[in-house]
This record gives C-alpha cells, structure tokens and sequence, in this order.
C-alpha cells in the first residue's frame, strides 16, 4: 500500500468516527454536561524541570466553571503546574466517565485543550510584578469572592486554602479544542469556540433579570432554606446575585457570603424554572436527612 493508499484510508476512518459521534447527539452538548457533573480531572501542564523539561506532567486537580462555563483550578504558587504554566501556559485538562465498569475505554472521556491564566484579584495585586500583572485576569475582590463560592461548593475546605496560604486561581481562558471519544468508534475534534458557546444558552441572559427579580420578592425562604440544606448554615436574609446555565449564585447577610448551587446539567432558559425547584427540592431532601 501506497503512503498516500494510507493516508486516505486514515482519513476516511476518522470521518467515519467523527459522523458516529455526532449521529442523534450533539458532542459540544455531552461535553458541557460532562465538565458540568465531573469535578476533578487530570490537568497537563508542560514541565520545566531539567530532566524532563518539555515533557507532559499531568496529577488529578478540582475545578470548577466560571459563567461562561470555562473551568479554573486553585494552586499553591510552590506547585510544580503553577512553575509550568508561568513558563508555558499550555494545558489540557483531561476527564473521564466516572461511572464507567469493565473495560474504560468502552466509555467516554475528553481532553479539554487550552491556554491557562492566572486570575489575580484587587486585593493581591501588590503581590505581583506589571510584567505579571499584565499576563493575568485582573478582577475584583467582588468577583473573586464569586468564583471562590464556585469552587467551594466542589471542594469544600478551599477557603481556606485562599484566604491563609499562598494559592491563586487559574483559569483556561482560552479553550482551542476537545477531543471527544464517547466509546468506541465514536470520536471527533470539538473546537473550543463551540463548546463555550454550547456551554452558554443565550436566551438565559434574557430570562435572567427578571428570574432575579422575582426570587428576591417572592422566594427568599428558598434561598434560606438552599443555604440550610447544601451549605449547613441559616441566614437571615438572601439574594440572588446571578443565573447562568449551569447554577446559580446567591449573597446572603448573617452571616454574608457567597454560595453558588449548581443545576444538575447545563440548562436552557426554558428549563429554568424546573432547576431552580430542583435545587431546592434537593437541599429540603438534604435538610430532612441530617
């Protein structure tokens, strides 16, 4: 066989594999679901130590997603990834099914492939050089304190880890492509800009004010009762700050703070309704079984 025999017979196994992925399903749409109810992955970054400078390194992380559905982790500014990604910022973060039995591969998983920025709030940005400054996501202590209630609810102990050591959030802010593999045979490259945009259900934006509105005159108590029952704590009020597609963030006063309660699965605006009682329906389930 010819170079160029099997050159086309590998490319007509890849169409092939790229149409079975995508017959009767939409693998941007499994995919937001996926990043949206897996919470840990194993993130590659490219290292920088001498004796295998150049090379993947790749260990199990948390994350969790920002509005727009982009994930972000939070590490130690000592971790070997922080060291790589400074140098190279280069990553992809990989997931895979976490229910799968038997044999793995017969399941899906993807590689999320992207470049990852340092996220630096107000309140450290004496910490860091201009030079740094400048290569990173400047945002408000407002905003930070958003996306620490995001990862919180993932992993609860990271509070801690922000507020007293040496950690900072990075987030791929820029997703080029996913590889997508849903079983055997059923395999495609999604690009990045179709997954953010799957990720995010336009017609949200135009529900959102006034689903805000109508939560804080009318269903205060279930907000009350979503802190009670998912975040173990009892407010004395609570308003809902912001909704997109995948949760929902809420501020509460006595004693103030900012949780975020994830929908089970990324959500169109026309589904709204029935995520927002489910969450709340799940967090009096919670509150009966303590």
């Amino acid at each position: 066989m010819s170079d160029d025999d099997s050159t086309s017979k590998e490319s007509a196994i890849h169409k092939s594999a790229d149409r079975l992925a995508r017959k009767n399903e939409s693998p941007a749409k499994n995919a937001a679901n996926w990043l949206q109810t897996v919470h840990q992955g194993t993130l590659s970054t490219i290292s920088i130590k001498d004796e295998i400078k150049g090379f993947p390194n790749g260990s199990i992380v948390p994350f969790a997603l920002d509005k727009d559905g982009k994930p972000f982790i939070l590490v130690a500014e000592i971790a070997t990834h922080t060291a790589n990604m400074i140098n190279s910022n280069k990553a992809s973060l990989f997931l895979s099914d976490p229910e799968a039995k038997g044999d793995p591969q017969s399941s899906w998983r993807i590689s999320v492939i992207g470049q990852m920025k340092r996220v630096i709030p107000e309140r450290k940005m004496d910490k860091f050089t201009s030079e740094v400054s400048d290569a990173s996501l400047q945002i408000s202590d407002e905003e930070e304190k958003i996306m620490l209630a995001r990862y919180i609810e993932r992993v609860p102990n990271a509070k801690s880890y922000l507020m007293t050591h040496n950690f900072c959030f990075w987030k791929m802010d820029e997703i080029k492509a996913i590889r997508y593999i849903a079983g055997f045979g059923k395999i495609c490259w999604i690009d990045g800009s179709e997954l953010v945009e799957e990720m995010n259900s336009s017609d949200i934006v135009e529900v959102e004010s006034g689903t805000i509105e109508h939560m804080n005159d009318d269903h205060e108590d279930s907000m009350i009762t979503i802190c009670q029952g998912m975040h173990n704590f009892t407010p004395t009020g609570a308003e809902l700050l912001h909704i997109d597609s995948g949760g929902m963030i809420i501020k509460t006063s006595n004693p103030e703070e900012h949780i975020y309660c994830s929908f089970t699965n990324r959500i169109t605006a026309e589904e709204l309704r029935y995520a927002v009682v489910d969450v709340v329906k799940r967090a009096r389930k919670m509150s009966k079984d303590e």
